[in-house]
């Protein structure tokens, strides 16, 4: 039988928890919070994994300086 290495393949639309930190330049619990609150999380068995795509979405949405202005107006 052939043996499998793990890829870490940082340009997939899904990533797990780590690689997203890596890539976000945050910490695994912050973006676990993230991407439960951004719909980003993808759950298959017991494997969870980040769109990535839906998670930076949000994170600018939601964290952008010229949002933030435009909700003290």
């Amino acid at each position: 039988m052939r043996s499998l290495k793990y890829r870490n393949n940082i340009d997939s639309p899904l990533l797990t928890y780590q690689m997203m930190a890596e890539d976000s330049n945050l910490g695994i619990q912050t973006v676990m919070k993230l991407a439960k609150e951004s719909g980003a999380l993808v759950k298959i068995g017991k494997t969870a994994r980040v769109n990535r795509e839906k998670f930076y979405s949000y994170v600018l949405e939601k964290y952008s300086e010229s949002n933030k202005e435009n909700a003290h107006e």
